[in-house]
């Protein structure tokens, strides 16, 4: 038996994946995409993370994460630790053809341990495109996949026009092109892109013909993310996001700005909760008491249950928000802008109200605290929807069986060869 258990051991297949940040516990948006696509994936293989470590990442509670995996090597990101090295990124985002985005993961401890592990995977998997920039690493022969979060050019370009800020918008201006070269170039080199929407698959097509581009949608667990017993009537509005995100924050900046102060005009008893990192967030004075910011939570259903409409009124973005999937799965009555539902299969009128201007988003909600009956129907239908589309367990086959036609495609990496007794000359 235990000869027979080395020798499947020995035929698993090694994948290695690179992420920004640790994927666990995941409290972004990006974060519980790429745990549920690592979990998937070690599943059925092998898996090694080498993963950059934020400031913000928790090490400690990241058991789950270690307990899926066959290794994990975290890496400072230089710019963080040091004045000099964020120095040396914003010069060479500024003076170079690498973007900023890009240049503040360049870490040479990172490239010399990626070049060593790289050469004995039989794939490798990088989570989001700034870590591209280390693709030279990869020998050529072994099947490399870019997980697209986003479209990050577009996303930026979306910002700069924004940016209120005339230096930041300068800057982010200047960026536009040389991440537009950078990702077009990222996309040409990866063997296979995953990406969470049809709209972002057509764009990244257009940006690198020829491109296999796989969608793979963000999920949402309907099992954890049940709605409440009883629906939630009142005055009670919540948006669930972090502000170190600037869509997030944009989008609720303008929502206190040009929105709420209508709803109130109406209903001055409506109290807005914004569930999240709350850092940098200007909250009008006008508005503030109406304005609740419990910060980050470790369990945010309770907060949403509480409300009677989730908004989302996101000016930018990109990608799909895994936000309004739990949104959806909680069954909860949705506001939202195009933007901020883009790539999500809600129908305008039947599982969600839909609106880009600040008056018609104001009325949406107020129709919504107005009859209790609509929006209890609104959230039904939303949930219906989360369910037949987007549990994490249907969107995991999509992406092992993806995975698998490219392992069958590529050349076995030279331990598979050797454990199958094939040369290891006639590995690519």
């Amino acid at each position: 038996m235990a000869a027979i258990a080395t020798v499947e051991a020995a035929l698993m297949t090694r994948l290695l994946v690179l992420t920004t940040r640790l994927p666990y516990p995941p409290t972004e948006g990006h974060q519980l995409r790429s745990w549920h696509l690592l979990k998937a994936l070690a599943s059925r293989h092998e898996v090694t993370l080498m993963s950059f470590l934020r400031r913000d990442d928790e090490p400690a509670q990241a058991g789950p994460l270690r307990d899926i995996l066959a290794a994990l090597e975290t890496f400072p990101i230089p710019g963080e630790r040091s004045p000099i090295a964020l120095g040396r990124a914003l010069l060479a985002g500024t003076l170079t053809n690498t973007p900023y985005l890009a240049a503040r993961y360049a870490s040479a401890e990172f490239r010399k341990r990626l070049r060593e592990r790289a050469g004995q995977a039989d794939l490798v998997h990088v989570d989001m495109l700034p870590l591209m920039a280390h693709a030279d690493c990869v020998p050529d022969g072994i099947p490399l996949v870019m997980n697209a979060h986003n479209v990050e050019h577009r996303l930026l370009r979306i910002r700069a026009s924004i940016e209120r800020r005339a230096f930041a918008r300068a800057f982010l201006r200047h960026q536009v092109s040389r991440l537009h070269d950078f990702e077009q170039a990222a996309c040409r080199r990866a063997d296979a892109i995953l990406v969470c929407s049809d709209d972002d698959a057509e764009t990244l097509r257009a940006l690198a013909p020829g491109a296999r581009v796989q969608l793979v949608p963000n999920g949402v667990d309907v099992q954890a993310n049940q709605p409440a017993a009883t629906q939630a009537s009142g005055n009670r509005l919540v948006f669930v996001g972090q502000m170190g995100w600037f869509p997030n924050r944009d989008g609720v900046e303008w929502f206190l700005a040009d929105i709420f102060p209508r709803i109130l005009a109406v209903r001055p008893d409506t109290q807005f909760v914004l569930v999240g990192k709350s850092a940098g967030l200007e909250v009008p004075g006008r508005v503030a008491a109406n304005v609740h910011l419990p910060g980050f939570v470790s369990d945010l259903r309770p907060l949403v249950h509480d409300a009677a409409v989730y908004v989302v009124p996101l000016r930018a973005g990109s990608g799909t928000r895994l936000k309004v999937l739990e949104a959806m799965a909680l069954g909860k009555a949705i506001v939202t802008t195009r933007i901020g539902s883009e790539g999500i299969l809600l129908q305008p009128g039947d599982d969600a109200l839909f609106a880009d201007e600040p008056q018609a988003f104001a009325d949406a909600v107020l129709a919504l605290l107005a009859d209790p009956a609509r929006a209890h129907a609104l959230g039904l239908a939303a949930r219906r929807c989360a369910q037949s589309h987007y549990g994490w367990e249907g969107i995991s086959r999509t992406a092992l069986d993806f995975y698998d036609t490219l392992l069958e495609d590529a050349p076995p990496g030279a331990h598979l060869a050797e454990a199958r007794g094939l040369p290891i000359d006639a590995v690519a």
